[in-house]
């Protein structure tokens, strides 16, 4: 199970300096507890784009009325093919939103990919500008984060990144396949809305042995015999509710999916504490060998 805390001060001391490189920490409200409500943190063109829709291709649609957004805005937009595993929809056109958004809705209509398991990840702005709160240069879509929690504290992380902070957004049955992050570091999630389940497993040699068999793979039901197999080795699973904030290692191998009817999205920042077991960890990322060294390419967020 993950380990909740229900006091955001505490939830802010583990953030910088617990150990939570096999665990999920939850703040049960983190939202509206730490000032983080989806008013404050995300831009109102974003709001209005996703107003009313109830899964992605709507999502997808209304982004592409809107001209503004598409020229603001990048994504990728993912798709599970026939082995289970995730797609990038015309990976080499990260800065043409309109394009992969006309390409998904058509792939859609022609049956090539199921609709429900469509998945908008690592959504931010095309041109870096100054954060709004913080003044640091960044690209992230969200107008308050974590990192503005901290105060003269944050200086004292190792290393912390909001600069390619990923917006998230999903309908039931989508989300992020299993992977381990190309950096070693930890993971904060705001869940502004609805459910999510999130597993992840125990460092070294379990979490590189899932990653490399069930590389971008997402368990979305029905689960094979062999994917049950895995998820029975998982250090933690933890179902996500709408207001929940998280943290994570990235650097052990994870996998998220979306279970509500509602749509789902959420954004995470990056960080490294200070606890010597995450800052070995991180620096552990360049290792080609060794129990902890992630796989080369994995792909980041959930």
């Amino acid at each position: 199970e993950p380990r909740y805390i229900q006091d955001p001060v505490d939830f802010l001391r583990e953030l910088l300096l617990g150990d939570h490189t096999e665990e999920m920490v939850i703040l049960p409200r983190g939202i509206d507890l730490l000032g983080l409500s989806w008013d404050d943190c995300i831009p109102g063109d974003l709001q209005e784009a996703l107003r009313g829709c109830a899964d992605i291709p709507s999502f997808l649609r209304s982004l592409r009325k809107r001209p503004e957004a598409l020229d603001k805005y990048r994504a990728d937009i993912e798709y599970v093919d026939g082995k289970r595993r995730q797609k990038d929809i015309l990976r080499k056109m990260k800065l043409d939103l309109g394009r992969r958004i006309d390409e998904a809705l058509q792939m859609a209509e022609d049956g090539a990919v199921d609709p429900a398991l469509l998945y908008v990840a690592e959504m931010r702005v095309k041109q870096e500008r100054p954060h709004p709160v913080g003044g640091d240069k960044a690209k992230t879509v969200c107008l308050r984060d974590a990192k503005d929690l901290l105060g003269p504290y944050g200086s004292w992380m190792m290393y912390w990144d909001r600069y390619d902070e990923g917006f998230f957004v999903g309908g039931r049955g989508s989300g992020k396949g299993i992977h381990i992050d190309q950096v070693l570091w930890s993971n904060i999630g705001k869940n502004w809305r609805g459910h999510k389940l999130l597993a992840s497993w125990p460092k070294g040699d379990v979490s590189k042995q899932v990653a490399k068999e069930f590389e971008d793979v997402l368990l979305s039901p029905p689960l094979s015999d062999n994917e049950l197999q895995a998820l029975r080795t998982a250090a933690r699973v933890a179902l996500l509710r709408p207001g929940d904030v998280y943290m994570f290692s990235g650097g052990t191998a994870h996998t998220a999916l979306c279970v509500s009817d509602d749509i789902c999205c959420g954004a995470y920042e990056s960080f490294v504490p200070l606890h010597p077991a995450h800052v070995d960890l991180y620096l552990r990322t360049s290792d080609a060998i060794g129990r902890r060294a992630a796989r080369r390419g994995a792909r980041a967020a959930s």
